[in-house]
């Protein structure tokens, strides 16, 4: 059994990141989902992005750190999007205790957080391959790679098919994908089982 660090997107904690508490702890891994908005969800990216910054990231990483803290075993950590980000950040943190970290969305350079990656951790990155935001920020899969195999951890990417960002949330119905939702649980229940 692991224990199993999520974290939200901007749109806060929705079916997507729920379904995915279910399946691991189905599995018999403990879950810890991260909820920076205080139950409140939002519809679209603006309204989330405005909550996100009026929290801002000390919160958002002085709570992710106490989290990560106050579990009694190794951790796997999760994020979906912006989410992602905070994963990488308390991984970096918690070198002695991550043991792997999972970025739905796409992940960003260690250098943009101000931190190294932690040695020996694997990665992932999930992502579909039109997704509009990953487009943007596509230049930095290269460099995500570059940090984690520079630090002696085993990277993966997974690009399904479509172009949902949050492609397993089914509320999001312009952007959720059953079928490659199905996938990536399977796939990331297989990641926690091997590295937590």
């Amino acid at each position: 059994m692991a224990q199993v660090l999520l974290f939200p997107s901007v749109l806060g904690v929705r079916q997507g990141v729920t379904d995915l508490a279910d399946a691991l702890a189905a599995a018999g891994h403990g879950v810890t989902t991260l909820d920076p908005y205080d139950g409140e969800t939002f519809d679209d990216y603006a309204s989330g992005m405005a909550a996100t910054k009026s929290v801002g990231d000390e919160a958002l990483h002085a709570q992710a750190l106490a989290a990560a803290q106050g579990l009694a075993a190794p951790f796997v950590a999760v994020g979906f999007s912006v989410g992602g980000a905070t994963a990488q950040w308390v991984a970096a943190q918690c070198p002695d205790t991550v043991r792997g970290v999972v970025m739905v969305g796409g992940g960003v350079p260690m250098r943009f957080l101000e931190a190294t990656w932690p040695p020996g951790v694997p990665g992932q990155v999930h992502v579909t391959s039109e997704d509009p935001f990953h487009e943007e920020d596509r230049q930095f899969d290269d460099e995500v790679q570059d940090d984690v195999e520079h630090a002696g951890g085993e990277f993966t990417f997974v690009e399904y098919q479509g172009a949902g960002h949050l492609f397993t949330d089914p509320t999001l119905r312009a952007e959720y994908q059953p079928e490659e939702a199905r996938i990536f649980t399977r796939r990331v229940l297989e990641f926690v089982a091997t590295v937590g």
